[in-house]
C-alpha cells in the first residue's frame, strides 16, 4: 500500500517539474500551433486577442466587448494577467498537495480559476473606477487550455477553461466537436428544452470584467493521436456553421496549421465578416 506521505511526495516532485517548466526560458522546438486575428469586413478595429505559448503549453483566445479602447483593453489585460499568473506560480500549490493530497489536475484547476479571478478583478476595477454599475463596462470572453504534461496516465491531457461564448473545438478523424460551453441565454434556452420564446443570440451571462465575481467552466480532456484543437472567437462560428468549419479543416488537412487558420478566416470574411475573427490551431 502506498502511504499518504509517499503519494504527497510524488505529487510534489511531479509539480516541481511542472512549475519549473512554466518558469523556464524558451527552448527550440518544432512549432505545433498557429494563430491569426483579423478585424473582419465591418469593424475598423480589432477587440480580439490571443496567446500562443508552446513552452508553457498555454493557448487562449479572448473576444473583447465595449468598443475601441475598452474591449481590446479588456481582452489584452485578461490574456496578459492569466499568462503572468501561470508564470509566477510558487510553492503554494505544492503545499496544497502536501496538505490535501490533491491530484495534479485538481491543482491546475485551482490555479486556472485563481488566474481567471485575478483577470476579472483587474478588469472589474477598471469599470468601478469609471463609476460604472455592476454588470456594465468593458469585458471579454476567454477560452483556452493548458497542456498537462505531468499527468501519470498513458494519455496526456488538456485542462480547458472558458467564460462567455468564445469556443474550443476538437477536430479528430475528420469530425469537429465543440468542447466548451457557450455562456449565452440562447444556449441556456436550448439546453433547458426551448421553453418560451427564443432569446436573442449572443447575449452572454458570463464575461470577464462586468461582474464582481466569475467562475470559469473547466473540463479535462485526453489528447488523442493526430487530434487538432481549434480555439476561436464568435467572429468565426457566427459566420460559419460547425459543418462548414469541419469541411474547411478536412479540405485543408494536408496544409500547414497557418494555412488552415488562414482558410478559416478567409471563409468567415467571404461569408460576411461581421465581427473580428480570431483562430488558433493547436496539434500537440
Amino acid at each position: 500500500m502506498v502511504s499518504y506521505h509517499s503519494r504527497s511526495l510524488n505529487n510534489i516532485i511531479m509539480l516541481t517539474k511542472f512549475f519549473n517548466k512554466l518558469t523556464a526560458g524558451p527552448e527550440p522546438m518544432h512549432s505545433y500551433s498557429a494563430g491569426i486575428s483579423d478585424a473582419g469586413q465591418k469593424r475598423n478595429h480589432n477587440e480580439d486577442s490571443y496567446l500562443i505559448n508552446e513552452q508553457l503549453g498555454l493557448f487562449m483566445v479572448a473576444d473583447g466587448m465595449g468598443g475601441h479602447d475598452a474591449g481590446e483593453v479588456a481582452s489584452k489585460l485578461t490574456i496578459k494577467t492569466i499568462s503572468n499568473h501561470l508564470k509566477k506560480l510558487d510553492m503554494t500549490y505544492q503545499k496544497m498537495t502536501l496538505e490535501d493530497d490533491k491530484s495534479t489536475a485538481e491543482i491546475i484547476s485551482s490555479v486556472l480559476q485563481d488566474a481567471v479571478e485575478d483577470a476579472n478583478n483587474q478588469t472589474h476595477c477598471h469599470n468601478i473606477a469609471k463609476g460604472l454599475a455592476n454588470g456594465a463596462g468593458m469585458g471579454t470572453t476567454i477560452t483556452g487550455f493548458l497542456i498537462n504534461t505531468q499527468d501519470n496516465s498513458a494519455k496526456k491531457k488538456i485542462s480547458m477553461f472558458n467564460v462567455g461564448d468564445s469556443r474550443t473545438y476538437s477536430f479528430r478523424k475528420g469530425h469537429l466537436k465543440q468542447l466548451s460551453t457557450d455562456h449565452s441565454h440562447y444556449q441556456l434556452w436550448l439546453d433547458t428544452g426551448k421553453d418560451g420564446p427564443a432569446p436573442r443570440q449572443h447575449i452572454i451571462y458570463k464575461a470577464i470584467g462586468p461582474w464582481k465575481r466569475i467562475v470559469a467552466e473547466q473540463h479535462t480532456f485526453s489528447i488523442h493521436n493526430n487530434e487538432l484543437f481549434l480555439l476561436c472567437s464568435d467572429g468565426l462560428c457566427d459566420m460559419l456553421s460547425d459543418e462548414e468549419i469541419e469541411n474547411i479543416l478536412n479540405t485543408n488537412s494536408n496544409k500547414t496549421l497557418k494555412d488552415m487558420s488562414q482558410a478559416l478566416v478567409d471563409s468567415a470574411n467571404e461569408a460576411g465578416g461581421l465581427d473580428n475573427i480570431t483562430v488558433v490551431l493547436v496539434k500537440p
